[in-house]
């Protein structure tokens, strides 16, 4: 990128002209289908050629996002959607499916695709690996800081799009099965239900660690890093993305602005603009309180909105007096407040009671406006107390003010025109712009001689200049007009209409993209589909996963085709005890600096699993056996198709497929592998609850604490979550019952799943022996011999995951 792009979130019309007219370079948007935000409105196939319309001709790009994982029986109208996408001239799609990006760049090679961050792109071989399929850009995972970031801006010629504003995942994402595994709704498929914003309580083996500063122990603030923007302007240029596809346009128009004044001023003076009252209207329009994020080096309690998971407001006053029998409230202001604004007042029982102004006191007179200093009245039929704060949630004049920064189409392209009027002779327009733009139009009528008064330069103006409604702004026209010549004024209109429809036709295509025909592209995208061959296996695979000695000791008692190790501080041992069964598993999440030591492993070793693109690319470049974990997200044939083509030889299933999407999959590849049993990993974070609850330091450190005893979250419904602590404070937040299908087993195994795999986290080594000899039992044929030992699995708590369900 030659220069920084502000990138706009919207997810109607009317945030898109709040986008653009306040100083978007470009908007990302869904359409109503394969998108991550399927509660937004979202734009329809008219919309969407309206959408490019607008943007292209006031020089903005449109980015579409299919940032979600595909299922196959969606993969047909998935393409045609993507075709159409192409043919209406959108400028990018964003994906999150591997398998997806694959077949775009295979069928239409010139289409940009962009990384979303659904892909957890954050160390350089993830962005290398995603260059080599041919992404442009990359939307690097929010956890980054500011150096790391730079580290990949610098070893990459790869946009580099980073968020800068909105709400923050807890979950690294694209890695998080929360919402998935609790209630049906994935994360992954645009359905999240933000667990993350319910309440929590951390316990330990002690019970409950009490919290002094709220119980939304998941919920994290909102990101905004306008007042240290230099931090990140001087390291280069980035795409600064804007979270918010559901919020209102208002808020799009505010949030936008205040970046565009931020970005330009840095950019002209190279220092940061301070201009409170804009910061204020930026607060006032949504917060969950602010931090820098990650990217700017807050973590911890700076990272977390821990008494409130939604839109605090600012600061309004205090209640001062609150009389339930006359249902009247009076509140002490610190700022101003107007009839129709809305608060909220922060009562102690949680229930927080909010209040539309209709009807406002001051000195027993009703007024409109109230200002600092001053009691105001309200009627009021809610619980409060005395002391109580107020704040004011919804300020209907920054509204107003907001709405008149689109609704007046301020943004204008600069044009330029030459008009000839002749006598004898078809009057004609040429206009052109600053991009190269140039369009001509001659009118069916000629010019005739004046028989009273001739039309004049200064009416030619008039007429042709008359471009309000339109994006255009005329700056010059050249005339050469016979001084007697005359014409009718509706000429003038016509000429203007159509060389201005003309110009904007120039604007919104995309000039050097190679289009198809429609019945081509669907025959193209059949026969890709339909390019498998069935494999038939008939012989069971079994495979573990464990990261302890004394777990792997007791597998290693039965006979497995292959362990996955992932503790690497104690690897060597494994080794030494399981020989070749043995494959190094790496994390999901592996920084840059931990990629030099994960190298190492994988020289000295002949295979290893990858949990994310950085390793897989790490490991094909040493040319050793691919292994690709459930991290991978193969949701698709495409998908495992694709990492067939890169060589992997197992690759382990979504933990969301459903047995018929399963076997959709496993009927063509017989290096499917399928988890069927273990405590599915809902969340991880780099942020740590117990750090958070335990320590008094703000910014979160390395402090041991997790090796002091066992922690779990529980939630309001008692279901409880346990922590489980990875090198270098990963954080993962495990399912609290296990996945155990041991008595669906040949219903997996009829379905085609022949490599099955058993998931080991915190089991003790006797949980250990007692899985696998269930396992093992039902799959030698000897099921009712575990009859009592799967009872005693099943009374603890289980759960068949999707197998029998899937995800919306």
């Amino acid at each position: 990128m030659n220069k920084v792009e502000l990138l706009a979130p919207v997810g109607s019309m009317e945030s898109l002209k709040a986008a653009v007219e306040n100083g978007a370079d470009a908007v990302y948007l869904g359409g109503k289908l394969f998108n991550a935000r399927q509660s937004a409105n979202n734009f329809d196939e008219e919309e969407l050629k309206e959408a490019v319309e607008y943007c292209h001709v006031r020089n903005a790009k449109v980015f579409v996002t299919i940032n979600t994982l595909i299922l196959d029986k969606e993969m047909k109208d998935l393409g045609r959607y993507v075709f159409f996408l192409y043919n209406i001239g959108i400028d990018a799609v964003i994906v999150q499916d591997l398998g997806v990006a694959k077949m775009i760049k295979d069928l239409l090679p010139d289409f940009e695709i962009h990384a979303s961050t659904q892909m957890t792109a954050h160390n350089l071989e993830d962005v290398k690996f995603l260059k080599d399929i041919g992404f442009k850009r990359v939307v690097l995972a929010r956890e980054m800081d500011i150096k790391e970031i730079k580290y990949i801006y610098d070893n990459t010629d790869l946009d580099i799009e980073i968020f800068v504003h909105g709400a923050l995942c807890v979950s690294y994402s694209g890695q998080c099965l929360m919402s998935s595994m609790i209630g049906g709704r994935s994360g992954n498929r645009g359905r999240c239900a933000q667990p993350c914003r319910k309440e929590y309580d951390l316990l330990s083996s002690n019970g409950k660690i009490k919290s002094k500063v709220g119980n939304y122990l998941l919920s994290p603030r909102d990101l905004n890093v306008l007042r240290n923007i230099d931090e990140i302007l001087k390291v280069g240029n980035f795409s600064l993305k804007i979270e918010g596809r559901m919020k209102r346009p208002e808020y799009v128009a505010t949030i936008i602005r205040t970046y565009r004044e931020y970005i330009d001023y840095y950019e002209e003076y190279k220092e940061v603009k301070n201009n409170k009252e804009a910061l204020n209207n930026v607060k006032q329009m949504f917060n969950r309180k602010f931090t820098k994020g990650y990217v700017l080096g807050e973590s911890g309690k700076r990272l977390m909105s821990f008494e409130k998971p939604s839109n605090r407001g600012t600061y309004l006053g205090k209640v001062v007096s609150y009389d339930s029998k006359k249902n009247k409230i009076k509140i002490k202001l610190e700022k101003n407040l107007n009839k129709k604004d809305k608060i909220e007042i922060w009562a102690t029982n949680k229930d927080n009671p909010q209040l539309h102004i209709n009807n406002m006191k001051v000195n027993n007179k009703l007024v409109g406006k109230a200002t600092s200093k001053q009691v105001v009245e309200l009627d009021f039929n809610k619980k409060a107390q005395v002391g109580n704060e107020v704040y004011k949630i919804l300020d209907e004049k920054l509204l107003g003010e907001a709405r008149s920064t689109y609704e007046r189409h301020n943004k204008k392209i600069n044009i330029y025109g030459k008009f000839i009027g002749k006598i004898g002779e078809k009057l004609e327009l040429c206009l052109w712009d600053d991009d190269g733009n140039y369009v001509n139009e001659s009118s069916d009528k000629i010019g005739e001689k004046a028989i009273n008064r001739p039309i004049g330069e200064d009416r030619v103006y008039k007429q042709i200049n008359k471009l309000k409604s339109t994006a255009y702004e005329l700056v010059d026209l050249n005339m050469e007009l016979d001084p007697n010549v005359s014409f009718p004024v509706s000429l003038l209109n016509e000429l203007r209409r159509i060389t201005i429809d003309k110009l904007t036709d120039l604007r919104k295509v995309i000039k050097d993209r190679v289009y198809v025909r429609e019945d081509d592209f669907n025959k193209k995208l059949k026969d890709y589909l339909n390019r498998y061959e069935k494999v038939h296996v008939d012989e069971i695979s079994i495979s573990a996963k464990c990261s302890s000695i004394d777990q792997l000791k007791e597998i290693l008692k039965y006979d497995v085709d292959r362990i996955y190790y992932d503790h690497m501080n104690s690897l060597k041992d494994a080794i030494k005890l399981g020989k070749e069964k043995i494959i190094p598993a790496f994390f999901r999440i592996t920084s840059d600096k931990e990629l030099e030591n994960i190298e190492d492993v994988i020289k000295n070793n002949s295979c290893a699993m990858a949990g994310n693109m950085g390793t897989l690319n790490m490991i094909k470049k040493n040319k050793k056996n691919i292994f690709c974990d459930y991290s991978i997200n193969v949701f698709n044939k495409n998908t495992a198709q694709f990492l067939k083509e890169e060589d992997v030889k197992i690759f382990t299933l979504s933990l969301e497929l459903n047995l018929k999407q399963i076997k959709d999959i496993v009927q063509y590849y017989n290096g499917c592998e399928i988890i069927v049993y273990g405590r599915a990993p809902l969340m991880i974070s780099k942020y740590c609850p117990i750090h958070a609850l335990t320590k008094k330091e703000d910014i979160q450190r390395v402090c041991g604490e997790c090796r002091k005893d066992s922690f779990y979250l529980k939630d309001k419904l008692k279901a409880e979550f346990p922590i489980r602590i990875h090198e270098e404070c990963k954080v993962e937040i495990l399912n609290g019952i296990p996945l155990f299908v041991a008595e669906d087993l040949n219903k997996i195994i009829k379905s085609g799943g022949r490599n099955l795999r058993l998931d080991f986290t915190t089991e003790s080594r006797e949980e250990v022996k007692d899985i696998m000899d269930i396992y093992t039992g039902v799959i030698n044929g000897k099921i009712d011999q575990c009859r009592d030992k799967i009872y005693a699995v099943k009374n603890k708590g289980i759960t068949k995951g999707h197998f029998f369900r899937g995800v919306e």
